[in-house]
């Protein structure tokens, strides 16, 4: 039985979702499983998913249901037989020694609960134009939030602190907000995943979590933690809306990256 699951939910992501299986099966630790797990494509992502079942690791899971991320990120720990499970996204590209590093750390750290990664960003062309986190060394560090798709951990960890499928586009956010006190959250400096986001109309994507906002605020009974994450939320959104409108909105999107780099192509694994 291989050591570690690493799981791509995805949705119409047929654009980017080959190249983040590529980057998965090329990593440098080779015995792991690769669970594809489909919500109810309508494009051809399906069909690329299974083109990679000629690789025994590969296991691709559809049961032609749209039931969105949340429910699916719970469903992946239930299924999943392996001590440890990697998130990722249908979007990103891991890099080729994401796995072999993290599960080092976590073996020689096992007092770490969660660990995530440091990562570049990367445009629609796989440009890598900045990185998450400017700090630098060998050691993890404490956190309280991740880059979600950095992030491993046991699988017993996900069992027990399942995603509030209710706080609609804010899952993760809740769910750092509601266990960042009694587990040990930690990141390597490292950037070992490549982060895709891509500056056109982000407003919309923070307006249409307002709804997942709201629930959270009313779930934890208003509580100071959640009001500020919450008016920060909401602040954040009205900002986005001003930069679109005067168009420069992909200036907050480099924002987001504490170290800029020289736009460069990456060569990947495809």
């Amino acid at each position: 039985m291989p050591d570690v699951t690493v799981a791509i939910p995805f949705y119409n992501a047929e654009k980017y979702l080959e190249a983040a299986i590529t980057s998965v099966l090329s990593q440098t630790f080779s015995d792991f499983t690769l669970l594809l797990i489909d919500d109810g494509s309508t494009d051809g992502s399906l069909q690329i998913a299974k083109k990679f079942l000629i690789d025994k690791r590969v296991e691709v899971l559809s049961d032609g249901k749209n039931i969105n991320l949340g429910n699916r990120l719970n469903q992946i720990p239930l299924i999943t037989k392996t001590q440890y499970l990697a998130r990722m996204d249908a979007d990103d590209i891991m890099h080729p020694q994401r796995i072999e590093k993290q599960l080092e750390i976590l073996k020689s750290h096992p007092d770490i609960d969660v660990l995530g990664s440091n990562a570049y960003s990367i445009d629609e062309n796989n440009n890598v134009v900045g990185k998450r986190m400017s700090v630098t060394g060998q050691h993890p560090i404490p956190v309280s939030t991740f880059t979600h798709p950095t992030i491993i951990a046991k699988t017993e960890w996900f069992l027990k602190n399942p995603y509030d499928v209710f706080a609609l586009r804010v899952e993760d956010s809740e769910l750092w907000l509601r266990t960042k006190d009694i587990y040990n959250f930690k990141a390597t400096p490292e950037a070992l995943l490549f982060y895709r986001e891509i500056g056109k109309d982000y407003y919309k994507k923070y307006f249409k979590g307002w709804r997942g906002v709201f629930y959270v605020l009313k779930k934890h009974h208003f509580s100071r933690k959640y009001l500020m994450f919450s008016c920060k939320y909401f602040i954040v959104s009205f900002i986005y809306l001003f930069f679109n409108v005067i168009g420069l909105e992909y200036l907050l999107i480099q924002k987001r990256n504490k170290l800029k780099l020289e736009k460069k192509n990456y060569i990947f694994y495809i």
